[in-house]
């Protein structure tokens, strides 16, 4: 397992969830008539959801990655 290849996994699934948090906290703080007819409130609350999610399945992957590279250390010394 490439530790490095696991940090920037979930360092990117960690960036698309904040991209997609802002884009929903974006649609919710506008609540305005000018959005696409399918980018509705409760979407966006249904997105920040899943954002949230992705958000914590990344951070679970970048511990995982640095408990695998503690052990790497542990075993190395």
């Amino acid at each position: 397992m490439d530790v490095n290849s696991a940090f920037n996994a979930g360092l990117a699934g960690l960036q698309q969830a904040d991209a997609g948090l802002r884009r929903s906290a974006e649609v919710v703080a506008r609540r305005s008539g000018d959005l696409p007819a399918r980018t509705t409130t409760e979407t966006a609350l249904v997105e920040s959801a899943t954002a949230a999610r992705q958000a914590e399945a990344a951070t679970r992957v970048v511990r995982a990655a640095d408990e695998t590279l503690g052990s790497l250390i542990d075993l190395r010394a």
